[in-house]
This record gives C-alpha cells, sequence and structure tokens, in this order.
C-alpha cells in the first residue's frame, strides 16, 4: 500500500507551551527509542533523547519549509536522517501509524504532554482534531510518503 500524504503541523506560540494527549493505551518503557501512545482519534510518539531531537528538528522546527517523512517496513527517514526500525512492536506501531494518517480526515501534527510521563516529557502528536488555535499556530505541511 504505496500513498502520499500532507498533513498540517502546528506550533506553540510559546516555546514549551502544549496540551495534554489525554486518555490513551500505552506500554511506556523509558530504555526503548519509541514509545507509541494510540487513541482512535491521535496518535503519538515518546522518544528518546536523541531521536527527540532529530524529530523535532526536521518536523517541527519553524525553518523547514515542508518536511518530507518517508516510511517503508524497515526505516522512517526524516529529510535526510535515516532511523532504522528493528523491534517488532515498533513495526506494528508504524503499521498503525500509517492506517491512521490514511484516513480520510484531515491530520493534524503538534507536540503535547501528559502528566503521567516524566516532566518536560513531549509526545510527538498526529492527531484528527485540530488543535486549538489559541495555544498552535499552523506552519507549513509535512508531506508522508509511505512506499
Amino acid at each position: 500500500m504505496s500513498f502520499s500524504r500532507q498533513i498540517r503541523r502546528y506550533s506553540a506560540y510559546y516555546k514549551g507551551w502544549c496540551v495534554a494527549f489525554g486518555e490513551h493505551d500505552t506500554y511506556y518503557d523509558e530504555n526503548k527509542e519509541i514509545n507509541w501512545l494510540f487513541d482512535d482519534s491521535k496518535l503519538g510518539l515518546i522518544l528518546s533523547p536523541q531521536l527527540k531531537r532529530i524529530f523535532l528538528r526536521e518536523l517541527l522546527g519553524r525553518d523547514k519549509a515542508t518536511p518530507l517523512v518517508t516510511i517503508d517496513q524497515s526505516e522512517i527517514k526524516l529529510n535526510d536522517y535515516r532511523i532504522p526500525i528493528t523491534l517488532e512492536e515498533d513495526r506494528e506501531g508504524l503499521e498503525r501509524f500509517k492506517e491512521f494518517i490514511n484516513a480520510t480526515e484531515d491530520v493534524h501534527l503538534c507536540l503535547t504532554s501528559h502528566f503521567y510521563y516524566p516532566p518536560g516529557t513531549r509526545i510527538i502528536t498526529f492527531t484528527k482534531k485540530k488543535p486549538l488555535i489559541i495555544i498552535y499556530k499552523e506552519i507549513q505541511f509535512v508531506k508522508i510518503e509511505v512506499v
């Protein structure tokens, strides 16, 4: 199933501001590179510090005109960065992500947080609900290609 999708992305007006992710299913392990959070209307990623820096800069950095994300079974490519997907649970998470973004509804990208996780944890969030315009402003799209 190959497809391409543009996703609206949002940046907070003030650094560090974000809304709560809300209820979700997860199996959080602070030692993992990628933690997947799932709900019917949203999907989130809590990343290791190294991956978090890459994802935030490449996906949500205001200086990126239109970031390109390419996904296949074995890796995620963010612009020029390649992130190998080796764990079975990450492959399953990636499959759920592909299904989520292949929906007919608009998908939005922003940062959220949740009180359950350590202080300062930010969740890279893909949601079918538009983020609050009082906190977030829309920036350029991100293009996602699934091959």
